[in-house]
């Protein structure tokens, strides 16, 4: 029994460092890795998430705790560097929202990983368009959501249908994943589909927040406007070197860093 035992603990441990290493994990990917049951590394999880380690999300467990550790025994592993750019960034991100903000959080890896920390705010609105982040809002927030509406796509996104989108609420903050930044200070994102819902955004928005991880390796050109557009940018380290100068020389300032993030405001009005 207490081989059985010490096994249980160290399954849930490495379950544990998983789901904090890549911030969203799946019970399969769990399962593959650990060579056991789907079952079973459900009731881990239901068991780490009852202890506070973990969040469960539909088929999966993400990772809330905004600190360095979790609940003190968990460190944050230094050579997960990609994982740690993402926690970094929305961490940057969160600051800038407040309690009670209308927020239109656009698509993407980034803007998912941002929606677990929202359980700091209060009394937040949240308008998407997309289904699979707004279950996901519902279990980790009170926040109102509003979902847009179009034509159902791909992985449960709503894409548009080339009709003005009727919002009567005055948008905050729009938060933007962006693919790149173009030689012509083009914002580029990865999915033409969402190409009209954003550049109808971006007009409406009293600010808007561009997360860039690192440029996508794609060929196509969807730009939604012009870096002129957006208030605050906030780039991984690594992709720092290709953007600085450029957004130093479109008026952008640099006023934060910190290990895995940069960020950069507009200084002129737009």
């Amino acid at each position: 029994m207490a081989k059985a035992s010490s096994t249980l603990l160290k399954r849930r441990l490495d379950i544990v460092k998983i789901v904090r290493q890549n911030g969203e994990v799946k019970v399969d990917e769990l399962s593959d890795q650990l060579k056991v049951s789907l079952v079973t590394i459900r009731q881990d999880l239901t068991y780490l998430e009852q202890q506070g380690y973990l969040k469960r999300s539909f088929g999966g467990a993400i990772y809330i705790s905004p600190e360095g550790l979790v609940h003190n025994s968990v460190p944050i592993n230094p050579n997960n560097t990609k994982g740690n750019c993402y926690i970094d960034l929305v961490k940057a991100c969160l600051s800038y929202i407040n309690d009670g903000d209308t927020i239109f959080l656009g698509h993407g890896s980034l803007t998912r990983k941002l929606i677990p920390f929202l359980h700091e705010k209060k009394s937040l609105r949240i308008i998407m368009n997309d289904i699979r982040n707004a279950l996901l809002v519902n279990e980790f927030s009170d926040s109102e959501v509003i979902l847009i509406g179009g034509l159902l796509g791909e992985k449960n996104v709503i894409k548009s249908y080339n009709e003005p989108i009727n919002i009567n609420h005055s948008i905050s903050h729009f938060i933007i994943e962006l693919a790149a930044i173009g030689e012509d200070n083009e914002l580029i994102i990865e999915n033409s589909e969402q190409k009209e819902i954003y550049q109808q955004i971006l007009k409406k928005a009293k600010n808007t927040i561009g997360l860039l991880l690192e440029r996508s390796l794609f060929t196509d050109n969807h730009s939604i406007g012009k870096l002129k557009n957006i208030d605050v940018t906030i780039l991984s380290k690594a992709a720092v070197p290709e953007y600085h100068h450029q957004l130093l020389n479109s008026n952008f300032k640099q006023i934060a860093i910190n290990n895995h993030s940069m960020t950069y405001h507009n200084v002129l009005e737009k």
